[in-house]
């Protein structure tokens, strides 16, 4: 991995980050993301506009709603996970 930072240094995200992901909607499947470590925080970031889409947890029964500019932290390896559907946007 070092050598491939060294020819790429743009990917290099200081420290603390190991992959930056990019992605249009989210999924409506429960899923816990295994590539991820256990204790490590996933961050979600929103952008765009649009009604519904929380980010929901069935194990602790809550959903998130989750606006464009928020920022969200989970353990996605650790708690099971889904998008609830986008009613519009």
């Amino acid at each position: 991995l070092g050598g491939d930072l060294l020819s790429r240094p743009r990917v290099d995200m200081g420290g603390p980050f190991f992959a930056l992901a990019v992605k249009e909607a989210g999924s409506g499947i429960v899923h816990l993301d295994w590539n991820n470590n256990r204790a490590i925080y996933a961050y979600i970031f929103a952008v765009g506009d649009w009604e519904g889409g929380e980010f929901c947890i069935p194990q602790l029964g809550i959903k998130i709603p989750v606006r464009p500019g928020q920022v969200l932290a989970v353990l996605a390896r650790v708690l099971a996970h889904f998008s609830a559907p986008v009613t519009s946007g």
